[in-house]
């Protein structure tokens, strides 16, 4: 049984673990070692953790299975940029634990993620997809995501990644 809860500051330094562990096993076969290092080093540390999960604008939404988080979706209240006139809310991330892959979880996830975005007012989720990650935009294909455009470059270390806009209706 998969339980949702709202994490808060105080799930800063397992918050950090859990996107450390679920990148690398995510993008192990596609980028190096070295520059998955230097991409945890810039993006996955504690004060981006703590500047998340105590912003206002954020939301970080746990999936427990028997109360360990086996997945986390961050999700910005802000507009997309290819769109500015749309009410919308970001998918910033979606990590799952590689144990839950194929398990459903992600489904249950966006499900949970529309409900709470519709709960703001928010008509529409747009996402950043790195175009090296096909995986990622078939899943998101799947639950009604359209490409609308190119989106920002997405850097892993000295990797450079191109990226699209994806957005959904909820």
């Amino acid at each position: 049984m998969i339980e949702f809860e709202i994490a808060d500051v105080r799930f800063s330094e397992e918050l950090v673990q859990f996107w450390r562990e679920s990148f690398l096993a995510a993008y192990v076969d596609i980028h190096t070692k070295e520059n998955i290092e230097a991409y945890f080093d810039e993006s996955y540390t504690l004060e981006e953790a703590n500047n998340v999960l105590s912003s206002e604008i954020h939301f970080c939404l746990k999936a427990l299975r028997d109360q360990e988080t086996v997945g986390v979706a961050i999700v910005a209240h802000q507009k997309c940029p290819l769109l500015e006139n749309l009410i919308a809310s970001e998918l910033k991330q979606l990590y799952l634990l590689p144990s839950e892959y194929g398990s459903g979880l992600a489904y249950q996830m966006m499900e949970e993620v529309f409900r709470r975005i519709k709960g703001e007012e928010k008509e529409y989720v747009w996402l950043n997809v790195s175009k090296k990650n096909p995986r990622a935009q078939k899943f998101y294909q799947k639950i009604d995501f359209e490409m609308v455009g190119g989106g920002d470059d997405i850097h892993v270390g000295s990797e450079v990644l191109p990226s699209q806009i994806m957005i959904r209706r909820i």
